[in-house]
């Protein structure tokens, strides 16, 4: 190519690989390589985007090619050598470098330079920890009940980095993140079945990151108001009548507990002979001003389809036949068995209707306002299985349960309130069907901080919406947790009443079985959340908007303090609150506030940001919560003002439980 030579795209020879470089928004630059002699266009958000009907649309930047120099009209530039691809952002700052690209036997794997002070955060929900530097990830839905390490329900290949730049492999095909785990100075990105589609983000700020990143692969809707409450789910037995069901709301009205939903987990939602029961419940709590939400397994035939005129066509083929096997990718407790089962195609546009056909029936006769969805996780990746568009399937482990829960999602906003569908899985797009919730933990302190980082984690990866089971889906495996279940209990609700929504869940102690001082603090924060809610609805805005999450890692705050990146038991909730919880059995902990001045919204102290409040005392029914001063908007101060008079409960109930620390 001529010198100083201008185009909106320059392809080039790396490595013994034919790559495709183009700039597509400022500081950002997508780099392909050549799957046969072409570079499709096959990417996840492109694929999400037309299964959606929507129009994509990525415009590339002229660029002026000055010898291996690609420079675009924002002032970030490339530089392509023998040894390395180098990104250089518009002030002349190496932001990232691919040394190598290399064929695998199942793909093509890509070797990045790591600096040694260099933290990598997102790569999907994540319970271990937030910064994944110096762990290999596999980019791959996996159900580990209750473990922290190498359990996600939503893996998404998306690494932001302390530097501020990021990386984004465009492939729902499974991928392997080696973050400095083999090679302390390299981050090795393994991209199965597929060729590379990575983007590179070189923006000013991590908010600007997020933001570019969502202009991608799509902003997260506003959720309906009352998604931001106490949606109450039970398992098997609990619900599995209208009998239970009615009577849980009695027990929450006897409590004077606020709730907006019951998700009814443990009830056939497709058997036909308790169709009249659920029309029975829904129309009850509807009275009640209340939602109802069903249960379904990720497109699951119902074991009755042919009473819903639900033909083997509509279902996904296989080499196999219609009943598909499911990955092993999930929990055996699960899968004992190696379950099959059928799932409806959703390229057919004919099983989509029917499919739409029966939901419709559940919404509008029987008075559904969303679905929990579950077991996302299951769905296979086998070259033996058939799509009614003929799409490779090597993709479908997280392509399927993404567009099933978007389309859900969509579907239940035609109603007039909205509605929600409330899934555990999905990938690259999960954002586009708000909540997601972070699966299931046991009632432990261990499993608060899991679900905190889970959430931090998921943010960072531009899912803004998350939620989980308060304090737990089942009980403590361990003696000590289990002694302890109301202090357990207690800080769960602290913390969940500072974040998006409440979900009462699991095989546990429901809020209202507990003694009256444990129900008292329950009631307190769960009206303390309610009086948030318009600033959450606010925030969240700001979050569909911009890609920012509603929960914060600190890192989003200021990315140039030490502390904020290291920080992962505190968060901002918005951008006015910075949330400290007490993950443990104890009544202090450190806690690091920032630049700026802090208020304690419950006792009202003032600190300067800039410093660690060493052994900070919060008795059991309190959670350290400041309030930034200067950053309050005005739904912020109207929803503290109503929020006054639970915030003076608490307090009133806060007792000194030093002598039970251990």
């Amino acid at each position: 190519m001529k010198q100083n030579s201008m185009s909106n795209n320059y392809q080039f020879e790396f490595k013994n690989h034919s790559l495709l470089l183009k700039n597509i928004q400022q500081g950002v630059w997508r780099i392909q390589s050549a799957e046969g002699n072409s570079f499709d266009d096959m990417g996840a958000a492109q694929v999400l985007s037309k299964d959606l009907g929507e129009a994509y649309s990525e415009t590339a930047s002229e660029l002026i090619i000055s010898g291996k120099t690609v420079k675009s009209p924002d002032g970030s530039y490339v530089e392509i050598s023998a040894q390395s691809i180098a990104f250089f952002n518009s002030d002349g700052i190496l932001k990232r470098e691919i040394k190598s690209i290399k064929s695998t036997k199942d793909g093509v794997s890509v070797a990045f330079s790591l600096s040694d002070d260099e933290k990598i955060f997102g790569t999907g929900e994540r319970f271990n920890r937030v910064n994944q530097r110096g762990k290999k990830i596999q980019i791959y839905a996996i159900d580990r009940w209750c473990a922290t390490h190498g359990n996600s329900y939503i893996p998404i290949p998306f690494a932001i980095s302390s530097n501020i730049s990021a990386v984004f492999f465009n492939r729902y095909e499974h991928s392997v993140f080696d973050i400095g785990y083999t090679r302390k100075s390299r981050f090795t990105v393994e991209q199965k079945y597929a060729p590379l589609d990575i983007y590179i983000f070189m923006c000013d700020t991590t908010e600007e990151i997020l933001s570019a990143y969502s202009r991608i692969t799509g902003f997260a809707p506003v959720p309906p108001e009352w998604a931001f409450g106490t949606l109450v789910c039970r398992y098997h037995p609990e619900f599995s009548s209208k009998e239970g069901v009615f009577a849980m709301a009695d027990a929450m009205k006897e409590n004077d507990f606020p709730w907006d939903a019951a998700i009814i987990e443990g009830w056939g939602t497709y058997k036909t002979e308790k169709r009249n029961d659920l029309k029975e419940i829904g129309e009850k709590l509807h009275s009640m001003g209340k939602k109802m939400m069903v249960y379904e397994q990720c497109g699951k035939f119902p074991s009755n389809s042919a009473d819903f005129g639900l033909e083997d066509r509509f279902a996904v083929q296989s080499d196999e036949g219609v009943e598909l096997k499911q990955t092993r990718s999930m929990n055996l407790l699960d899968n004992f068995h190696n379950k099959k089962m059928k799932c409806v195609d959703i390229t057919n546009p004919e099983a989509v209707a029917k499919w739409e056909e029966v939901w419709g029936e559940l919404m509008f006769n029987i008075g559904a306002d969303g679905a929990k969805i579950d077991f996302c996780e299951q769905f296979p990746d086998k070259k033996v299985i058939h799509f009614a568009d003929g799409r490779n399937p090597m993709s479908a482990h997280h392509w399927y349960p993404t567009l099933y829960n978007v389309l859900r999602y969509k579907h239940f906003n035609t109603k007039p309130d909205g509605g929600i569908n409330f899934t555990r899985g999905g990938g690259i797009g999960s954002q586009r069907f708000p909540f997601v919730w972070a699966g299931d933990q046991r009632r432990e302190f261990f499993f608060l901080g899991a679900v905190l980082k889970a959430a931090l984690s998921l943010g960072l990866s531009g899912v803004p919406f998350v939620s989980w089971d308060m304090a737990g889906y089942q009980p403590s495996f361990n003696l000590y947790d289990l002694r302890h279940e109301d202090k357990v209990f207690l800080r769960g609700i602290e913390m969940t009443a500072f974040s998006a929504n409440i979900q009462t869940h699991g095989r546990v102690k429901r809020p209202y079985d507990f003694d009256s001082h444990t129900r008292d603090v329950y009631r307190a924060y769960a009206k303390l959340h309610d009086a948030l809610r318009p600033y959450l609805l606010e925030q969240s805005r700001i979050s569909s908007e911009t890609g920012l999450p509603l929960m914060r890692h600190l890192f989003l705050y200021d990315s140039s303090d030490e502390n904020c990146l290291n920080a992962e038991d505190e968060y901002m909730l918005g951008g006015g609150l910075l949330v400290a919880p007490i993950l443990k059995n104890r009544t202090k902990r450190s806690i690091y506030l920032p630049k700026g001045k802090w208020i304690n919204i419950f006792t009202g102290e003032e600190y300067n940001g800039g410093q660690m409040l060493k052994n900070y005392r919060a008795g059991l029914e309190m959670i350290p919560v400041f309030r930034l001063v200067g950053a309050e908007s005005e739904k912020l101060v109207s929803s503290l003002k109503i929020a006054e008079k639970y915030i003076k409960e608490i307090n009133i109930l806060q007792k000194n439980v030093s002598s039970d620390l251990f």
